[in-house]
């Protein structure tokens, strides 16, 4: 009878698992770029179930840049993604764009780079002119270098611009192949990886030198938002706590980067998230106002910046973009 007993209650909880998944709403979501250390935040969330916690089974994938990842959401081949802001203002202007919006600020400070190396003699962007410039067609800090040039009064008719491939970009400068690159501040690591001293690498983060735009965020497809809000919103509230636990513990964050990239250098990793925590993620007004809200004052005006450069036809304002219904309470967004 015992025996019986035993068998029952592991068929109960057999049974039991798959009604619970069925309790759970599915969300595909999509990240820019591969698993490196930046996309801890969201591999915490996932591994320590805070995602399971709001009722949801979340599938994360990784993805080949914004412009890809947009157009996926705007398919529906995925209900959410980190993407570049700035890449979905562009996609709004467009006439039939789907009215995709982003629900949470994760880049309250633009990680658009110039990469170049000590010897090359680059400490400002007019120092860029006469140089050789290699960016990938489909970077995000790539899609903002008219608005750095422009700032800067850099004569880009004296730069010549290499389209190069995102595998190869630290590479090609690290061989001298071309003097800087278009890039992420986090992409000095993988400089790192390749055998370049820390103290040879030179970033120039936009933001310093005039480029007053917000970067990635989360996004979402309309359909999903207007099927599922709450989902939305617990997707949300969970991230929130995938980015503070990681930046108050980057050590333990990296373990789940690792078991998604086993290939990946824990220390290069564990540098990068501690690096764009520092830039990006957690900037002192973070700090201060709580993580995922935007001032929507400066949004707009980085529209208009985009203007600049972008020829809209459409132009989207900062309420079609962004919207803070799915944030939770202050509160909740606060690193403690």
């Amino acid at each position: 009878m015992r025996g019986f007993r035993i068998v029952l209650s592991m068929l109960l909880v057999l049974l039991a698992v798959p009604a619970m998944a069925q309790g759970l709403t599915k969300v595909r979501f999509i990240h820019e770029w591969r698993f490196e250390g930046h996309v801890a935040p969201y591999l915490v969330a996932l591994d320590r179930g805070f995602y399971k916690d709001e009722g949801l089974d979340v599938s994360i994938d990784p993805g080949t840049g914004s412009v890809d990842g947009i157009n996926r959401i705007a398919t529906g081949a995925y209900d959410l993604g980190s993407m570049d802001i700035n890449s979905l203002i562009k996609y709004r202007d467009g006439a039939d764009a789907v009215q995709i919006k982003a629900v949470l600020m994760t880049y309250a400070k633009p990680p658009f780079a110039i990469l170049t190396l000590k010897k090359n003699n680059i400490s400002k962007p007019k120092d860029i002119e006469g140089k050789k410039l290699g960016a990938p067609a489909a970077d995000a800090a790539w899609q903002q270098w008219p608005i750095f040039a422009k700032a800067n009064g850099v004569d880009t008719s004296k730069i010549t611009v290499e389209n190069v491939g995102f595998p190869v970009r630290e590479t090609l400068l690290a061989q001298g192949q071309v003097d800087a690159v278009t890039a992420f501040i986090s992409n000095k690591l993988a400089l790192k990886a390749i055998g370049v001293p820390d103290d040879q690498i030179v970033a120039l983060m936009m933001s310093d030198f005039g480029v007053d735009l917000y970067g990635s965020a989360i996004m979402v497809n309309p359909d999903f938002a207007k099927a599922h809000p709450d989902a939305v919103k617990g997707f949300v509230k969970a991230t929130i706590r995938g980015f503070i636990e990681a930046y108050k513990h980057p050590d333990d964050a990296i373990k789940s980067v690792m078991a998604h990239n086993p290939v990946a250098r824990p220390a290069i990793e564990l540098e990068r998230l501690k690096v764009v925590n520092e830039e990006c993620y957690f900037p002192a007004d973070v700090l201060k106002n709580g993580f995922g809200d935007v001032d929507m004052g400066r949004l707009q005006r980085s529209i208009d910046q985009l203007a600049l450069t972008f020829p809209f036809k459409n132009k989207p304002k900062a309420a079609d973009v962004f919207t803070s219904e799915y944030l939770p309470s202050q509160d909740e967004r606060m690193v403690k």
